[in-house]
């Protein structure tokens, strides 16, 4: 099964990003465990971040909220790449942007929608009106099943 169909079938945050860490653990040979994913009502401008020296990531609850086509799911895999790089130490922006576009490019293709959504983002499809729309509150909520780990056992 190609990756490609991998991502198509997934139908969860964790499925997606079950994914990203064998990407990366394949291209890069890096992995990390421990990771927790929120949502957020965060500024449009803002598609995730990861707070250094946290084990989070929060997504924009308004941009990525619904994981219900390829594209949307293409957007999220780019942005929850993006972000786990953060989290192994990669803190330069532009390194990161190239990284991720580099990744995508070399596991989907040149044409696929993960390409195109780590060189532009979630931001083509929505209005100047999603931009001023600013909610009051962060809310986040915690994502379960976020993470799975492999390990049999308790530590």
């Amino acid at each position: 099964m190609t990756l490609a169909s991998e991502l198509d079938r997934t139908t969860s945050y964790g499925d997606i990003f079950s994914l990203v860490k064998k990407v990366v653990k394949q291209t890069l040979g890096l992995h990390r465990m421990g990771l927790m994913l929120f949502l957020g009502n965060l500024p449009m401008k803002v598609g995730a971040f990861h707070p250094l020296g946290t084990n989070d990531i929060v997504i924009n609850r308004r941009l990525l909220g619904k994981i219900n086509s390829l594209k949307h799911k293409s957007q999220v895999f780019a942005i929850l790449l993006h972000e786990y790089l953060h989290t192994l130490g990669y803190t330069d922006e532009r390194e990161v942007r190239r990284l991720t576009y580099r990744i995508c490019t070399e596991v989907f293709g040149k044409g696929h929608e993960a390409v195109e959504a780590a060189l532009s983002g979630p931001w083509a499809d929505i209005s100047l009106e999603d931009y001023e729309d600013i909610e009051p509150e962060l809310d986040l909520e915690l994502v379960r099943d976020f993470e799975r780990i492999d390990i049999g056992y308790i530590i």
